[in-house]
């Protein structure tokens, strides 16, 4: 199981948003051999010696295979892309946007991990899953994003279980909110993609399977400790 990120084979989703675009470079300046750079549009995906980018729609079942069938040589695999609508459960006109963020958010990181199992046990490799202090913890006026996360969170708990006894790491990252278009509407403090990505890194290489990314993750992470139905109420009341 891989704990240090140089000379790893990082296969990463989502590559073009904010937290990826932050990642990517964390990666090359840790000593990532190569960095394949997964997008549904790779357009402005910057090819380099260190970073390839990779078409792949987390939603196809094809592309996930195209893409285990192309990068055999991945030790580390991040499952970073993702989507918010930013809408409430009796907010949203139908089910429609609930249903994309669990195919892209849940599904999504299942399909990918379960396309790229054989090479990542072959290698001996992690999965790092991106997911939110959310997954722990409803915030209403995104309640369905929230249960999409928590959805992620128990895939985690589940993969780390099916995968270790083969070898593979199974780790993830709860950030709070991060400066990136998905966090757009929040007027409340937020960390930068770039620190974010440092923290995230740091936690990974330290060997922690669960990432607290920043001050307020790590506070909603110990008031849940203490006083989960106190912190559901908090975040309830907006």
């Amino acid at each position: 199981m891989i704990e240090s990120i140089k000379g790893s084979v990082v296969f990463i989703t989502g590559a073009s948003g904010g937290i990826a675009q932050a990642l990517i470079p964390a990666l090359a300046a840790r000593g990532a051999a190569k960095i394949y750079a997964a997008a549904r549009d790779i357009s402005s995906l910057a090819g380099s010696p260190t970073v390839m980018p990779v078409k792949l729609d987390v939603t196809s079942d094809d592309d996930a295979a195209k893409a285990a069938a192309l990068a055999t040589d991945v030790t580390l695999l991040i499952n970073n892309a993702g989507v918010n609508h930013n809408t409430g459960f009796m907010l949203a006109a139908d089910v429609a946007m609930a249903r994309e963020e669990i195919e892209i958010n849940y599904i999504g990181p299942l399909r990918v991990t379960r396309a790229f199992a054989p090479v990542l046990i072959r290698n001996k490799g992690a999965v790092l899953n991106l997911l939110t202090i959310l997954a722990r913890v409803n915030l209403p006026f995104m309640g369905s994003y929230c249960a999409s996360k928590a959805a992620a969170l128990s895939l985690t708990q589940g993969l780390r279980a099916d995968l270790a006894p083969k070898g593979v790491r199974v780790a993830a990252a709860f950030p709070g909110a991060i400066d990136t278009r998905m966090t757009a509407v929040l007027t409340i403090p937020k960390m930068t993609p770039a620190d974010a990505a440092t923290e995230i890194l740091d936690g990974f290489e330290a060997g922690e399977e669960d990432i607290y990314v920043g001050d307020m993750a790590r506070g909603l992470a110990e008031g849940l400790k203490h006083d989960p139905k106190g912190i559901e109420r908090q975040l309830a009341s907006g």
